[in-house]
């Protein structure tokens, strides 16, 4: 019995002794927090006056610090000729980095007055991070003050990490992204000359219904009862949801608001769900909503007049919104007004985002949220998929492949088809099988393919790769 007992103390002190060493290891150390330019070369058109040069983090830094920058112009002079934003200090450029932060920018400016030959450029070095980062390979940018024609780059497109709160303009031939918080916007205004269409943010899974009213000051909560349970997106919405929401093509005759009529008294009041500031991974999932609004909209000679109020108010706010050709859409806030979202339409090709699509779960075709959307301009941008299968490899494919190629239009030409599952219990990947060719608004031909879904294993900051195969003519 003693020899038994001793036996059992010794068994307890050993695994008290294994318990207590496992508790004293560190967890696995993170990899490095890199910081890297956004890209290595940019250009600074002679229509410009702001460049914003962006360096990256692997991931959100847990502490505050600052990153120093040094830059040797040629041909240039600071002060006269550009200047930056933060300013500069002799030769370097101190940037301010906040706790929680994966990004820090600067720009630079360019006087409207001073003219350039074009072969004036500056380069950019990283040379000091704080205790929390380290300098990546990228540490270096040369910005030319001439516009660009970027022949092959790999871009980190800058989603911001697993809650996606960006939505990321491409403009493949100037090497170039513009990521924008994909909630600080909620309505877009059609600039085309041949319409007058208002988009939603479907990057945040808005719908809007129309009701039988044309005084805003007369609508309360009894015009939407009902209205809560219906007017949503996922699992537990129903076919009627999906004329709620714009069309996924991006067919402006389809739009969930009504067209403005030239008619004022044939525009009627809309109810606006304005979705989710961070809709779940899990599209099935309830989504929290950021509100509800009604608005009314009404043309003003060649623009737009907006009305909008909370929908219990008994007066309403309005904003102007003026057509500009230059964009495809202008954006208004809410709560800000005017906003600046998307580049001119000449200086984007695609965008990576969150979008509410449309998909069958067995009882017909109902609103759902996708992550991982790449859609395209409708600024005369087309885009083709092939399968390797038949095109043969992406290292391969050139100029001389181009004849059987089927070029696409509707803004999901590559949509969500570029990965593999994503759904509920299904985990997604980039398919090698397929890649893309792009022929932007300029009319070069890239082709193009995802390298990858994620980045130090975090969602929301995919890779591609893509490389010059025509030039415009």
């Amino acid at each position: 019995m003693t020899i038994t007992i001793n036996r059992l103390v010794l068994l307890a002190a050993l695994i008290a002794a294994a318990l207590s060493f496992v508790a004293c290891q560190e967890d696995p150390p993170l990899p490095d927090n890199v910081a890297n330019f956004e890209a290595i070369e940019l250009g600074f058109a002679a229509d410009e006056d702001v460049v914003p040069v962006n360096i990256n983090f692997s991931r959100p830094v847990s502490s505050s610090g600052s990153v120093v920058i040094t830059m040797e112009p040629n041909g240039l002079t600071y002060g006269a000729d550009f200047s930056t934003s933060p300013a500069a200090s002799g030769n370097s450029i101190s940037l301010p980095v906040a706790a929680g932060t994966s990004q820090v920018s600067f720009t630079v400016n360019k006087p409207a007055d001073v003219l350039l030959d074009g072969d004036e450029a500056i380069v950019f070095t990283i040379t000091t991070v704080f205790d929390e980062l380290v300098i990546g390979e990228k540490l270096q940018l040369n910005l030319s003050f001439a516009e660009i024609l970027a022949t092959q780059a790999i871009m980190n497109i800058n989603g911001g990490g697993p809650s996606y709160p960006n939505k990321v303009f491409i403009d493949l031939s100037a090497n170039r992204q513009t990521a924008v918080d994909r909630t600080n916007w909620d309505l877009g205004f059609y600039m085309g000359d041949d319409d007058f269409r208002v988009i939603l943010n479907s990057s945040v899974t808005m719908m809007a219904r129309g009701i039988d009213k044309t005084d805003m000051n007369t609508v309360t909560a009894a015009d939407t009862l009902g209205f809560a349970a219906v007017m949503i997106v996922g699992a537990n919405a129903t076919p009627q949801a999906l004329a709620w929401i714009d069309d996924p093509t991006g067919d402006l005759s389809k739009t969930a608001i009504a067209a403005v009529s030239a008619n004022a008294a044939e525009n009627r009041v809309f109810i606006i769900n304005r979705g989710a500031s961070n809709p779940p991974s899990d599209p099935s999932a309830p989504i929290p909503t950021r509100g509800w609004k009604k608005v009314r909209i009404l043309r003003n000679g060649n623009g737009y007049t907006l009305q909008h109020a909370d929908i219990a108010a008994t007066t309403f706010q309005e904003i102007q919104i003026s057509k500009d050709n230059q964009f495809n859409f202008r954006y208004i806030s809410f709560a800000n007004g005017a906003v600046t979202v998307e580049p001119r339409k000449d200086r984007w090709d695609i965008a990576w985002t969150g979008f509410t699509n449309a998909t069958s779960l067995g009882a017909g075709l109902i609103p759902y949220y996708f992550q991982d959307i790449v859609l395209q301009s409708r600024n005369g941008v087309q885009t083709a998929e092939l399968l390797t299968s038949a095109a043969g490899s992406y290292e391969a494919f050139g100029e001389t492949n181009l004849g059987n190629v089927t070029w696409l239009t509707t803004q999901v030409g590559i949509g969500s088809k570029w990965r593999s599952g994503g759904g509920p219990g299904s985990a997604p990947a980039v398919r090698s099988d397929r890649f893309y060719v792009v022929r932007d608004t300029d009319g070069n031909i890239y082709k193009l393919r995802f390298t990858a879904l994620t980045q130090d294993g975090q969602r929301g900051r995919p890779q591609i790769e893509f490389a010059l195969i025509k030039r415009s003519a």
